[in-house]
């Protein structure tokens, strides 16, 4: 048998955590095999029960940053399943090196790989150099989560800006878009009253204009797409960001196991939305469950 599951059973519901976990070149003569994690969606420990046990810590919906030696932060993602999945060699093993390895599924929402955050940068927040195979960030963290993200958005209107002259007005309404501004944020905001999508605040400076079909996986019709989003307060809109809240095609809001139900309880979760979706809205919106992982109630 290729694979085994391990399922642990329900799970206790718990706030969401974030990890690094390495890449493990020193294992396979100094070679990092990141690049087919990001492919294959997956993160990976091996070397027995020790290992198995690291990567059985996180929870779906918990964060893992990908630390490859000597060059830092490569990828952030958001764990998908619930639990590791044995994989055997001749099964599907990312290393040809290893007889067994322990499989997570990944969203790998941030590829850093052509501007890591390097070893001098988390050490500024985090203290030390996580040169472990697997551990917890606690310390620094909301800083280094604010670095990737800012990052992230960067190489995206970097990647805008070289497409070449000539497009000067698309670049710039497509620029404005990845921020949450201009053209795409007005017309969001049309579609929703100028108001929050679900506690209606019309304080317009305090809300976002969320994507729900990803930057990376859209078109730039689909990132123009008033369709495509939500307008959100700023604790929403991380929380739909991040996968730790999507909704149904009924508007009715679906919660992360990640998320504790006394936070749940504090911020008034979960809350539908105040408007019936439209089809094109309904589309978007199984894009971001299926990309989390969501699975919806029945319709009636």
């Amino acid at each position: 048998m290729a694979h085994e599951n391990l399922s642990k059973g329900q799970q206790e519901v718990t706030e969401a955590d974030t990890f690094f976990i390495n890449s493990d070149a020193t294992s396979n003569n100094e070679f990092s095999f990141h690049n087919e994690w990001l492919v294959r969606g997956v993160a990976v420990t091996s070397g027995g029960p020790e290992f198995l046990e690291k990567i059985k810590r996180p929870k779906r919906g918990d964060t893992l940053l990908l630390w490859v030696n000597k060059i830092g932060i490569v990828a952030a993602g958001t764990v998908l399943d619930d639990a590791p999945v044995i994989v055997y060699r001749g099964g599907g093993v990312v290393s040809p090196n290893e007889p067994e390895e322990y499989h997570r599924m990944v969203r790998w929402y941030a590829d850093l790989r052509s501007t890591p955050v390097s070893a001098a940068e988390v050490v500024v927040f985090h203290g030390t150099n996580p040169r472990q195979a697997f551990g917890a960030l606690n310390k620094g963290k909301e800083a280094i989560l604010a670095l990737i993200a800012s990052r992230v958005e960067q190489n995206d209107i970097h990647d805008l800006l070289s497409r070449g002259k000539g497009r000067s007005t698309e670049i710039e309404i497509l620029c404005q878009a990845r921020l949450g501004q201009g053209r795409y944020r007005d017309e969001l905001l049309a579609l929703w009253d100028r108001k929050c999508a679900v506690t209606g605040c019309d304080l317009e400076p305090v809300l976002r204009a969320s994507h729900a079909l990803s930057w990376q996986g859209a078109t730039d019709q689909q990132r123009l797409d008033p369709h495509n989003g939500l307008p959100l307060i700023a604790t929403l809109d991380a929380l739909f960001d991040r996968g730790l809240i999507s909704f149904a095609d009924d508007g009715a809001m679906l919660c992360s196991p990640s998320l504790l139900g006394r936070h749940r309880e504090r911020i008034g979760l979960p809350a539908p939305l105040r408007i019936a979706l439209k089809e094109e809205q309904k589309y978007y919106l199984r894009m971001h469950r299926q990309r989390f992982a969501f699975c919806s109630p029945p319709q009636d």
